[in-house]
């Protein structure tokens, strides 16, 4: 990247929010019928309620998907969502919104971080958004599997699509790569679809960042690698292994632990230990993530 980025660390990540998918397509993707997109999100996500059959925004209840609020002071509620502890069982709707027209994404810090699609983002000219309505209240690797569902269900739907945007962490991607990662296990699917690792060069230093984008989605920490003397791809690989731990183990790793780090030749070793905290990230948006100290490799100022 030879072209300075300017970033706006005021610009802070939200706590929590929910997780949106854009299909993206070339020319403008043809009409489903409701009822067609209905047998497919019932044959990946199970039963479902048409809440609304707009050819352009479909909506569907599911039954298998479900959130909990606590209940409010005085209110009567249906006893088919009532759980009897002071709570209630709503159910997660999939919505679509079909064929709109794409804007240009006037944002050079997010295109240029493109590092797992070969093409241009300009070329797309539709998109497909789905995403779960309540979806954000569940824990999060169930909405992590309800999303990555989503996302299956469109492309079924609409098989021209040929590319993937998730508008939360900047990651963008080939559908056949999508595909091909239905193999792995939850945090592999996840981490390579939704999850982005950013590189960005210090200015005027031999510095440099790599950190995961995309763990915020669930108020939980990103990955973070100030460093020099290190090859960038294999910090690259190295945050993406760090993130899928966090993830698979429910985030285990506190502030002063030491975890593995990497070897001479770049491979994650035992007998390297680097020491981890959590702060905040160097790079917009602001948000929490779990900056590793690389020891001799270490950028930055440090206690």
């Amino acid at each position: 990247m030879n072209e300075n980025l300017k970033q706006d660390l005021n610009k802070k990540a939200p706590e929590r929010t929910m997780l949106i998918a854009q299909l993206l397509f070339k020319e403008k993707p043809k009409e489903v019928a409701f009822e067609e997109i209905k047998e497919t999100v019932e044959d990946i996500l199970g039963e479902t309620e048409g809440v609304t059959n707009s050819p352009k925004m479909p909506i569907f209840s599911l039954k298998n998907y479900r959130t909990n609020f606590k209940k409010e002071d005085g209110k009567e509620y249906n006893s088919e969502i009532d759980n009897g502890d002071g709570t209630i069982s709503v159910p997660v709707m999939v919505n679509f919104i079909i064929g709109e027209e794409l804007k240009p994404l006037d944002d050079t810090l997010t295109t240029s971080q493109f590092w797992d699609f070969r093409g241009n983002f300009s070329d797309f000219k539709y998109h497909t958004t789905v995403f779960g309505m309540l979806s954000d209240a569940m824990e999060y690797k169930e909405q992590a599997e309800l999303f990555l569902k989503e996302i299956e269900t469109a492309v079924k739907c609409f098989p021209t699509a040929e590319a993937i945007f998730i508008p939360h962490s900047g990651k963008l991607t080939d559908v056949n790569y999508f595909k091909d990662g239905m193999k792995y296990d939850l945090a592999g699917r996840f981490i390579r679809t939704a999850v982005n690792a950013r590189f960005f060069r210090i200015e005027n230093s031999d510095d440099f960042v790599v950190d995961t984008l995309g763990m915020f989605a669930f108020g939980m920490p990103d990955v973070q690698v100030h460093f020099h003397g290190l090859k960038p791809d294999d910090v690259v690989n190295y945050v993406y292994n760090i993130a899928s731990y966090q993830f698979s183990e429910e985030f285990p790793v506190k502030s002063g632990d030491t975890i593995d780090g990497l070897d001479e030749s770049g491979h994650i070793s035992a007998d390297i230990q680097w020491k981890a905290r959590y702060e905040n990230s160097l790079v917009q948006p602001l948000r929490e993530v779990l900056d590793v100290n690389c020891g001799e490799y270490a950028a930055g100022k440090r206690n």
